[in-house]
């Protein structure tokens, strides 16, 4: 008699870094997702507190690959102006550094710089920074990652997305910020792992999913795995009422 197979090994492990809001609510940190693969290390979201995050959970900076940005709010693409400090005086870096996002984040990325550290903008970057726009509803490979963005109903002047991401075998499914759309149910479903946000509990906050709707809903996404991220004061408040898996710090995911 054949012994039973042993499940497959992982192939992708996921880090929160932040699974918290705009405000920090609860005192958690703003959005920021590492993914570790063979073919690629890269951050999903770099909210302003990344290298707090990293740095406390002894994660080496130099690792990362390149960055990927759902939208050009500060909570989630922040974090990018102390990067390029990190790699230019405390890690210098000798590779090239990738940042790719929504239509625009070039140049909104040096006005944040220029806005936080004019003294240091003309100081040449010891190594390659390349920007890259993702198109909705068009594939970007990169190396061993594709990514597949669709708009979503966040932002009206700028571009907000969700991503999806097909990378060592393995399919996620980001939210970023957004309303709950029907679109994000068809792209969850067969995932290996759904990190929905969910900023409010009984009020959206705003254009974010909040929990009374989407609890409704979440046991027919068809995905393999929830995690509820992005979570606002009210979801921390009346966290003892959630059934549902929510993010914090220092989780660690294996797909």
């Amino acid at each position: 008699m054949s012994a039973p197979a042993s499940p497959a090994a992982p192939t992708l492990r996921i880090t929160i870094l932040g699974a918290g809001d705009a405000f920090c609510s609860g005192g958690h940190s703003n959005a920021a997702y590492l993914f570790e693969a063979k073919t690629a290390t890269f951050l999903v979201d770099c909210g302003p507190t990344v290298l707090l995050s990293m740095k406390r959970g002894q994660i080496d900076t130099a690792s990362l690959d390149f960055a990927v940005v759902s939208h050009l709010h500060g909570d989630h693409f922040g974090g990018l102006p102390f990067l390029l400090l990190e790699y230019t005086y405390e890690r210098p870096r000798d590779r090239p550094f990738l940042i790719v996002g929504p239509p625009g984040i070039e140049g909104r990325l040096w006005e944040l710089y220029r806005a936080l550290y004019r003294d240091v903008t003309d100081t040449v970057l010891p190594f390659e920074l390349r920007f890259l726009e993702l198109e909705p509803e068009t594939p970007a490979p990169l190396g061993g990652v594709e990514i597949f963005p669709v708009r979503v109903p966040h932002q009206v002047e700028d571009t907000a997305l969700a991503l999806r991401f097909d990378v060592a075998g393995r399919r996620v499914l980001y939210s970023g910020d957004t309303p709950w759309i029907d679109r994000l149910g068809e792209l969850a479903r067969g995932v290996d792992l759904f990190l929905c946000e969910c900023s409010g509990f009984a009020d959206a906050k705003g254009r974010h999913v909040e929990y009374g709707t989407f609890r409704k809903l979440a046991s027919g996404l068809g995905c393999h795995r929830l995690v509820l991220v992005h979570l606002g004061s009210e979801m921390r408040k009346r966290a003892a009422e959630i059934d549902l898996e929510c993010a914090s710090e220092g989780m660690v995911i294996e797909l």
